[in-house]
């Protein structure tokens, strides 16, 4: 009796190694590839209202801007661009000022010709050169007061860099930080995390040329954009690109969309900036203000 139940114990261990060893070794990735395809899935088709609407058009009247190729089942198409305002504040400076001169006085000239050519009153010129009467000399030197003189200056107070993210959240800052893969090591961050769903858009952070756009290794797919002023942006892990190398583009420009591509540990954007080849910190960099100064067509006054 006992030898029977042995055999028995025997048979079943026999059967339960064989099904492990011979078991199919993809099934346990295919089954776990499945339910990540899943979850990105759900993910993408549950966007907050608030990403959903940056997907929208700009103007249904503008046939301006085309829209680029659909992130993911083409019911959600990334915009051409999204409007962003490069201005801070608007000052305007007003400035008046008397202009004086002196006026030698010609054949023919009389005291009216001169004041109808200078604007001026026959009588603002007589108390100016203290005359008692209109009579005037050839040579003689008059002392004239040009009406005051209104000048006006508008101080514009512009962003350098917008935030290439709009609704994002920063996840981590430029500089030294524990590495997200080894909490033993700290290791120099070298640009701004944006954490943002995936699909939400990116644009260029300010105007400039497409120097490089491809997969980039543990940057994934990469966005390389040039400005002036020896300015570069760098937009890493993106999910899609829409831009092409040597393309130009403006401040808001959607130049992709965010994504986890290369090595990241969830859906964001590495954002760099970079000026003559040296990284420099991106929250200096978009607080950067550039001022630009115009000025008004002068108006006179009598």
């Amino acid at each position: 009796m006992i030898v029977q139940w042995w055999m028995f114990l025997f048979f079943i261990l026999v059967l339960f190694f064989s099904s492990v060893v011979f078991a199919n070794p993809f099934d346990s990735f295919e089954n776990e590839l499945k339910d990540y395809i899943d979850s990105e899935n759900n993910q993408n088709s549950e966007l907050d209202p608030e990403i959903r609407d940056l997907f929208q058009p700009d103007s249904k009247d503008d046939d301006e801007f085309n829209f680029k190729k659909s992130y993911s089942n083409g019911s959600i198409r990334l915009p051409s661009h999204i409007n962003v305002s490069r201005l801070i504040s608007t000052t305007v400076i007003k400035s008046e000022k008397n202009a004086s001169t002196t006026y030698k006085v010609k054949a023919k000239d009389t005291l009216s010709t001169i004041a109808s050519h200078y604007n001026l009153k026959v009588e603002t010129i007589k108390q100016l050169n203290k005359l008692k009467t209109d009579n005037i000399k050839i040579g003689q030197i008059l002392n004239l007061s040009i009406p005051k003189v209104q000048t006006a200056s508008t101080i514009y107070k512009m962003k350098v860099f917008a935030l290439p993210v709009v609704t994002a959240k920063v996840s981590s800052r430029f500089g030294y930080r524990r590495d997200p893969f080894n909490p033993n090591v700290n290791n120099f961050h070298s640009g701004l995390d944006l954490s943002a769903p995936v699909g939400t858009p990116v644009i260029a952070s300010a105007d400039g040329i497409i120097e490089f756009k491809g997969r980039n290794g543990g940057y994934g797919n990469t966005v390389i954009i040039r400005h002036k002023d020896g300015y570069k942006t760098i937009y890493a892990h993106c999910s899609t690109t829409t831009v092409e190398i040597g393309e130009e583009v403006k401040m808001g420009t959607v130049i992709g969309s965010v994504g986890r591509t290369g090595t990241a540990t969830g859906a964001h954007l590495h954002f760099e900036v970079m000026q003559r080849g040296k990284f420099i910190n991106p929250e200096s960099a978009l607080q950067k203000i550039e001022i630009v100064t115009a000025k008004a067509p002068q108006n006179s006054k009598s």
